[in-house]
């Protein structure tokens, strides 16, 4: 007997919670029953759906699932989606109950046991979704095309506050835009308003490059007398950096010697950044909100002192 979901908010979580639940007892019956309860969902909603089952297998279920080829093969599809960046959709969704469902599953998958603890724990945690933008992108000012999520299980809420973001450089840091002569360091940085330069020369090229916040768990506290004029966290331990050293603007493997594990120390902070109407995002590399939200943001977190922050790359 297949579950009657609610075609406009179905309940996700229950189905993937059935699935797992059933699995390693009957493995067949939880399979066909898994395909008709989720072939009316959309891509999204069945992604989600199957990260949060994912979750909840023990190795009995997974051993049972495995028994059959069709089994194995749901298996191998939800590792492979966990290898892969995920899919970001405009967030918030339709509803409260599938945007905090999607963003546990992104949790459940990636994240750290310990952030994976403290969502199932029902404790604050937020969750940064990133959309790789140059930055070259607004003439090097950065651009809001992330998204912060406030998640908190608190007392049964499951609420998931969507708030725009910035989380990664924009070019007016780097030393690439500077004046030299009549142009630029680098000539590709010609249209880039630059405001100063920060980073670390990490190839010995006499360059500091710009960072991003490596995709990955941080754990933040308060940071003492905030940034900018404004409450603001700080990670608690080093965090690891991308630098983009071959200055094209984009943090991948084409950059040679790119990660960088101890220069940046735990300043890549969360807090405020320029107005969106501003069109500056004010990130050197860290995690910025625009201004004329970031009071709801502050809101949100309410007296919370300390949370994990996990990041992913998606797209």
């Amino acid at each position: 007997m297949t579950t009657s979901l609610n075609p406009f908010d179905p309940d996700i979580e229950s189905v993937a919670r059935a699935f797992a639940e059933r699995a390693a007892a009957a493995p067949d019956e939880a399979l066909s029953r898994w395909r008709a309860d989720t072939v009316s969902l959309s891509p999204v909603q069945r992604a989600t759906g199957a990260r949060l089952a994912a979750s909840q297998l023990n190795w009995q279920a997974k051993a049972a699932l495995g028994g059959s080829s069709p089994g194995s093969a749901l298996l191998a599809d939800w590792e492979s989606d966990r290898l892969r960046a995920p899919y970001v959709p405009q967030l918030p969704l339709l509803t409260t109950r599938q945007t905090y469902a999607y963003c546990a599953g992104i949790v459940l998958q990636r994240g750290t046991p310990g952030a994976i603890n403290a969502l199932k724990q029902g404790r604050m945690i937020l969750l940064g979704l990133r959309r790789e933008t140059s930055t070259l992108a607004n003439r090097g000012r950065g651009v809001y095309d992330d998204h912060i999520v406030v998640l908190n299980g608190g007392d049964g809420l499951r609420t998931a506050r969507v708030f725009p973001a910035c989380t990664e450089p924009g070019a007016q840091y780097s030393q690439r835009a500077a004046p030299k002569g009549t142009g630029r360091v680098d000539a590709r940085y010609n249209d880039v308003i630059y405001k100063h330069a920060e980073g670390f020369d990490m190839n010995g090229d006499g360059i500091k490059e710009v960072g991003r916040l490596r995709a990955g768990t941080y754990f933040f506290g308060e940071k003492p007398k905030g940034h900018l004029k404004a409450r603001a966290f700080q990670a608690t331990r080093t965090q690891t950096a991308e630098r983009d050293t071959d200055g094209d603007g984009r943090f991948n493997a084409l950059d040679p010697s790119r990660i960088d594990p101890t220069t940046v120390g735990t300043t890549m902070y969360i807090h405020r950044g320029g107005t969106q109407a501003s069109g500056n995002t004010w990130s050197a590399g860290c995690q910025t909100i625009p201004n004329d939200v970031y009071p709801r943001f502050l809101a949100s977190m309410g007296q919370m002192s300390s949370f994990h922050y996990v990041l992913v790359d998606g797209y």
